[in-house]
C-alpha cells in the first residue's frame, strides 16, 4: 500500500529517471524486487513493481522504510558477457580461486552483488552471482568497467 499522498513511479531506481506514472494515495502496488537507488529520506532502498516501474519504499508500507525488507527479494541485475569467447565463474573474486564453469560470450551475468576482488584490465570490482560463483566485472556489460556500479549493491 502507498502513502496518503500521490506517488510517482519512474523509469528507474531513482529522483533522476523520469516519472512514467502516479499512484494514486493509498493505492495498492505489487513488489516484484527491491534494489538500491538514490536516497529519499532514511531509505536508498527502491521498489521494482509488477509493471516494470521504480517507486521509492520510503513511501511504500513494507517491513521497513530504512532498509531491505525480509521476504521480498532482491532484484537481480542482468547484465551480458563482453569477454571475446568465456569468462569463467570462480569461487571467490579472484582469479586464484577454483573454476567452477564458464559463461560464453553474450550469456546473462546475473549480479547479486558487486565486491572488491584482484584487479582484472581497469577494474578490481568482481560480481557475485546468483549460484554464489564469480566473475570479473571487466568481462560484463555493467554501467561501468573500472569500478563499482550503481544499482547493484556491494556485498
Amino acid at each position: 500500500m502507498t502513502s496518503s499522498s500521490p506517488l510517482n513511479a519512474r523509469s528507474g531506481p531513482g529522483g533522476r529517471y523520469p516519472v512514467v506514472r502516479t499512484h494514486a494515495p493509498g493505492s495498492t502496488v505489487y513488489v516484484r524486487c527491491q534494489l538500491p537507488g538514490s536516497r529519499v529520506g532514511t531509505t536508498n532502498v527502491w521498489d521494482k513493481l509488477a509493471l516494470g516501474t521504480y517507486v521509492t519504499d520510503y513511501y511504500v508500507s513494507t517491513p521497513s522504510n530504512t532498509g531491505f525488507s525480509w521476504p521480498i527479494p532482491k532484484c537481480l541485475q542482468p547484465y551480458q558477457v563482453t569477454a571475446p569467447n568465456f569468462v569463467y565463474k570462480r569461487s571467490g573474486p579472484g582469479s586464484g580461486y577454483r573454476i567452477k564453469g564458464r559463461l560464453p560470450s553474450g550469456a546473462l551475468a546475473r549480479g547479486l552483488c558487486q565486491r572488491t576482488g584482484q584487479r582484472v584490465g581497469t577494474t578490481s570490482a568482481w560480481d557475485k552471482l546468483r549460484d554464489n560463483t564469480w566473475v570479473t566485472d571487466y568481462h560484463v556489460a555493467t554501467p561501468s568497467n573500472s569500478g563499482f556500479s550503481a544499482p547493484i549493491p556491494r556485498c
